[in-house]
């Protein structure tokens, strides 16, 4: 378990930010900050950086999601991606 951290751009704005989620792995870390997120920014797909999982406050702490519900995940960031 590790908390990602990934830089966000505001989509009207330009604005970096960042977000941060604790996950087994980098790709459920993302795929939860999107559909968090995604709506408003532009989530970048690499991480930018690797905590110890819960270093920084305010994260998502996704630490709990099974890895076999990351299907549902990816098509209800797809679902986000047609509407937004």
């Amino acid at each position: 378990m590790k908390q990602y951290e990934y830089q966000l751009i505001n989509k009207t704005s330009g604005r970096v930010e960042h977000a941060r989620a604790t996950a087994k792995t980098a790709d459920i870390a993302r795929l939860q900050i999107v559909l968090m997120y995604g709506r408003q920014f532009e989530v970048l797909d690499l991480y930018s950086n690797i905590n110890p999982p819960h270093h920084v406050l305010g994260e998502i702490d996704c630490s709990d999601f099974p890895e076999s519900d990351i299907q549902w995940l990816i098509n209800e960031v797809a679902k986000q991606e047609v509407t937004a």
